[in-house]
């Protein structure tokens, strides 16, 4: 498999959401009672699926994202990997589609050890320490797993400061592209000025939606999505919290 190789890519992406729901329950009903436990693995092969996506889209870019998985071992997330794979590859005839899935299981899993085997190789927190990261994984945990595009922008600089995988699929490129760069970047022309008069309702304190707006991905095209925007403090930096849902029609 080699990196110019983006059709197949793509086709491997569609593959896994195609059979998305087959090869959830399949991995449950094969791995059992074995680690990790049943939402870690169902959230591993979810974001093994976006994964796909964004390799499908820009590969150089493209990295796991575990955020909120750190407390499971590396080896029962990749044995979850592992199986979603063999059940996508029982899928389809296509030794091209089979040897792609097998190339991106691979990347995936050494972007998981990468990750994750310094961590496990550590001393332990202490004891109140770790409450309080536990706490933390699971505020990002619920974070990461909503469907809907999660996206904190800070009021003073107006730039993006956090995102989910939610919103990485909807712009269809990694949070490391997109964080730092100011909001209005990725607003379409035709929402601009909806958007000026926002950051002047979020800056006095406001909440606002739900509302439509039209946000424009770095590679040109545009989607309408339905966002909602309220106002949270964290650390002292103000932040305006927008979740945005895609809405069905999009605009080419």
């Amino acid at each position: 498999m080699g990196e110019s190789d983006s059709a197949v890519l793509r086709i491997a992406a569609l593959h896994m959401d195609r059979y998305r729901h087959v090869i959830e329950a399949e991995v449950h009903r094969r791995l059992g009672r074995a680690e990790p436990p049943p939402y870690p693995r169902a959230e591993i092969v979810r974001r093994f699926r976006s994964y796909c996506r964004l390799a499908s889209a820009d590969l150089a870019s493209a990295r796991p994202s575990l955020d909120g998985l750190g407390g499971n071992p590396s080896a029962g997330l990749e044995r979850a990997i592992a199986t979603a794979v063999e059940v996508a590859r029982e899928k389809t005839e296509s030794e091209e589609l089979k040897s792609a899935l097998r190339w991106l299981e691979a990347r995936f899993c050494a972007g998981i050890r990468h990750i994750m085997q310094p961590s496990e190789r550590g001393p332990k927190p202490r004891r109140g320490h770790r409450r309080t990261l536990n706490a933390g994984r699971r505020v990002r945990s619920a974070i990461d797993r909503v469907s809907d595009a999660y996206l904190a922008v800070c009021l003073d600089t107006g730039r993006l400061y956090d995102m989910n995988p939610a919103a990485e699929a909807l712009f269809g490129v990694e949070a490391t592209q997109l964080l730092e760069h100011e909001l209005s970047e990725f607003v379409s022309p035709v929402s601009r000025n909806r958007y000026r008069d926002l950051e002047a309702r979020l800056d006095a304190g406001e909440a606002c939606g739900p509302m439509d707006m039209v946000l424009q991905r770095p590679r040109g095209d545009s989607v309408e999505v339905e966002v909602t925007i309220a106002n949270h403090t964290i650390g002292g930096r103000r932040l305006a919290i927008f979740l945005a849902r895609e809405k069905l029609a999009r605009i080419a």
